[in-house]
């Protein structure tokens, strides 16, 4: 069973800002689980 660690990262700004950290978290391997308002919810494979 795979696990997870969680990261919830509050993202004010418009859109090239935005962006331009969602790319920075896809390059270390986070993916975005939700978006609430300005709440962006991501998630990565722990390695066992």
């Amino acid at each position: 069973m795979k696990k997870y660690e969680y990261k919830c990262v509050f993202i004010w700004g418009l859109g090239e800002r935005t962006t331009r950290l969602m790319n920075e978290y896809g390059q270390q391997g986070w993916e975005l689980v939700s978006v609430q308002w300005c709440w962006h919810y991501f998630k990565r494979a722990i390695e066992n």
